[in-house]
């Protein structure tokens, strides 16, 4: 991603103006308010808690100096690591503001609480319109939609509707269509695969998403009819050719692409968006073809996909289909962020500092700059610990980022956490009267608590709150005729419709508990990517390459939808992954936790 950073940087600025957000940002909107009480649960995958750690990440990597602007890069391959490359952070500050938003809300933390308004008004001062390619204001205004849901200012409206304007004005036409960047496309391979048409399904679909939210939230339509045109520009079949098709397959109809696996995995994103707001049937299809030709690549049971950007962009598109009734991926999403999209998240310092610890002295393998650190730029005080909570970028090996790809560049950490959040938020649904579970994760919420004994024991508890009847989804590994019901100790028949398991008449109070055998099964997966490369970008990697001959195999004991060990294992310096021998045990460990369920939540979306 350091190539699309430097790409979006060094198209030319024709406006350089900063937004008036005066009055906008209020600081106590940043303050979680909800119920909080302490319970005794599970110590199993926790979304709420891995949000709590990524608040202190998320906060502690941006430089005061800067007005709390993310650093761009960190290396973790020299010693001392250090946060670099402090360009490369702005155009990213829209989706760090972002998540640091959705992190709070799941989890409640206050670390740090002081940073959230300072860095927003330095983030909207920042930021200028650039009419050629808007991507770090399109993020902005992501960020400012979703804070304006919980704190609904006028003010705050104001900044965004100049937002949304500038990018209405900014719009080309080309048709019936219209588009930011419309480049020739990319013909210079590099060690990511950054070729093809990348730039321009990106830009068009980042600017998408935020404003057909604004639009259906706002009510304004004309907001909508710009991502109409971005969205008809972006579906051109030049943009979506493969790199080799079978001969009667159309592939720019199916939404198959030969390139920038996270730029296309955006677009996606973005036209999923438009789709659900103008309920566009043919848009839809196009974009689930997309996310199942993306799932062909790396090792999808466990979201492996290349990039960290593409593992929180694929996880984010299983559970959106799902959601708006495009497709049933709920078990796809179950194994990306209990596997990968954890395993990237940095939760343990001192598993960090032990792979640090074999790193060379100096700047790290990847870092040709020379000379002392800048301290204008970089800071090299206490980089792991300002880390802890962000997400690593490279998604392309199984069982160790090796020390060349012991580094991270933000944009990761900026799509990681919007995918935990959206898993999050997916756990429960409710009208009011019905709850509806879709996955079998721990969550507090306002109707029911969850308390998963995945993936130890096929057991999960819940506690309900003010649901009148619950409708529960088995994951497809559990064979729906050995599921088990008892409320408050009596059993009752289970009743499927679907996936899904009824129980109705309910009372507060009550207590549901499932149980059912799972599965431990060993599973080979090849892979044909190379340990000495970088990670994999994109689906092409360019004319040069030559996948690795014999290709790699790689055995997986899973429990459940949870990897519990791989083998063998990559010899080297650099992060070993998946060191999961305590999930080995027949039976969950418990813990007693502060609950946290927040007042309001945020819609990512369109109704």
């Amino acid at each position: 991603m350091k190539h699309l950073l430097l790409a979006l940087l060094t198209i030319p600025l024709v406006s350089a103006f900063a937004y008036d957000a005066a009055g906008a940002i209020n600081p106590e909107a940043f303050k979680p308010s909800g119920e909080r009480y302490e319970a005794t649960v599970p110590a199993t995958l926790d979304l709420a808690e891995r949000a709590r750690i990524a608040v202190h990440g998320l906060t502690s990597f941006l430089d005061p100096e800067k007005h709390f602007a993310p650093y761009g890069h960190v290396y973790f391959n020299g010693q001392p690591p250090y946060l670099s490359d402090f360009p490369g952070g702005p155009p990213n500050w829209g989706k760090i503001a972002e998540a640091l938003l959705f992190a709070r809300l799941m989890s409640g933390s206050e670390e740090n609480l002081d940073v959230d308004a300072k860095s927003y008004e330095g983030m909207i001062a920042d930021v200028p319109l650039n009419p050629t390619a808007p991507t770090p204001v399109s993020c902005t205004m992501a960020a400012l939609v979703n804070l304006y849901q919980l704190d609904p200012r006028p003010e705050l409206k104001r900044v965004i509707d100049t937002i949304a304007e500038d990018h209405v004005k900014s719009a080309q036409a080309q048709g019936d269509a219209l588009y930011y960047y419309d480049g020739p496309p990319s013909t210079n391979p590099t060690a990511l695969g950054v070729t093809n048409y990348w730039l321009q399904v990106f830009i068009q679909g980042r600017a998408i998403r935020p404003m057909t939210r604004w639009a259906v939230l706002s009510n304004q339509p004309k907001y909508l009819e710009t991502s109409g045109g971005l969205s008809r520009f972006t579906v051109q079949p030049r943009f979506w050719e493969s790199e080799a098709a079978p001969k009667a397959v159309t592939s720019g109809e199916h939404a198959q692409f030969n390139g920038h696996s996270h730029a296309h995995t955006q677009g996606l994103m973005g036209l999923l968006a438009y789709a659900q707001a103008t309920n566009d049937a043919r848009l839809k299809q196009f974009v689930r073809d997309g996310y199942e030709h993306m799932r062909s690549f790396g090792i999808a049971r466990i979201g492996l996909f290349g990039e960290g950007c593409t593992t929180g962009d694929m996880t984010w598109l299983a559970l959106a289909l799902s959601r708006t009734g495009v497709g049933d991926y709920w078990d796809d999403a179950d194994q990306y962020v209990r596997n990968h999209l954890a395993e990237l998240q940095i939760t343990d310092a001192d598993r960090v500092r032990a792979a640090v610890a074999q790193m060379p002295q100096g700047r790290g393998k990847n870092d040709t700059t020379t000379g002392p650190y800048d301290p204008k730029t970089e800071s090299n005080e206490s980089a792991i610990e300002h880390c802890m909570g962000t997400f690593l970028s490279d998604s392309s090996h199984p069982t160790l980022i090796p020390e060349h790809n012991f580094l991270y560049t933000i944009c990761c950490t900026g799509n990681c956490t919007p995918a935990m959040y959206l898993a999050w938020e997916s756990i429960v649904q409710s009208d009011g009267e019905h709850a509806t579970i879709n996955l079998l994760l721990n969550r507090a919420s306002p109707w029911l608590d969850v308390d998963s004994y995945l993936p130890y024991e096929g057991k999960v508890v819940i506690r309900n709150k003010t649901a009148q009847s619950v409708a529960i989804r088995i994951p497809g590994y559990v064979n729906a005729s050995e599921v088990r019901a008892a409320v408050n100790g009596e059993a009752r028949d289970p009743r499927f419709i679907g996936r899904y398991l009824s129980i109705e008449n309910l009372q507060p109070k009550d207590e549901i508990v499932l149980t059912f055998p799972i599965t431990t099964t060993t599973e080979s997966y090849t892979l044909k990517w190379k340990q000495d490369e970088f990670w994999k970008e994109c689906t092409d990697p360019g004319p040069e390459w030559k996948p690795l001959d014999p290709p790699a195999k790689y055995s997986f004991t899973i429990r459940a939808n949870t990897v519990i060990d791989v083998s063998p294992r990559d010899a080297g310096k650099g992060l070993p992954l998946y060191l999961r021998d305590a999930l080995k045990a027949p039976q969950a460990p418990v813990t007693t936790v502060k609950r946290f369920v927040a007042a309001k939540t945020v819609r990512v979306l369109p109704q």
